[in-house]
């Protein structure tokens, strides 16, 4: 997962923190995600990601998460927005 968080940054030079709106692979509402690029690693609020290989990841808003913080189907698209 670092490695995808690395090159979302990569692809937006200059940016601190980068938005992801994405849809919950849990329950289907959107969730909104704010990653932060910080000296030991990167920090995310709104939500988690996981990776699925080979590059993609899934989202997961804040309550799902809370409830079962594992991915329940491999098939959900991963998320389509970053800015």
């Amino acid at each position: 997962m670092i490695e995808i968080l690395r090159k979302i940054f990569e692809a937006n030079p200059g940016k601190s923190t980068i938005v992801l709106n994405s849809t919950c692979s849990d329950c289907g509402y959107d969730v909104i995600i704010h990653i932060t690029s910080t000296s030991g690693g990167f920090g995310l609020q709104g939500g988690a990601l996981f990776e699925q290989p080979p590059d993609g990841y899934f989202a997961k808003c804040s309550n799902c998460y809370k409830v079962n913080p594992k991915i329940k189907d491999f098939n959900v698209p991963k998320f389509a927005r970053a800015y």
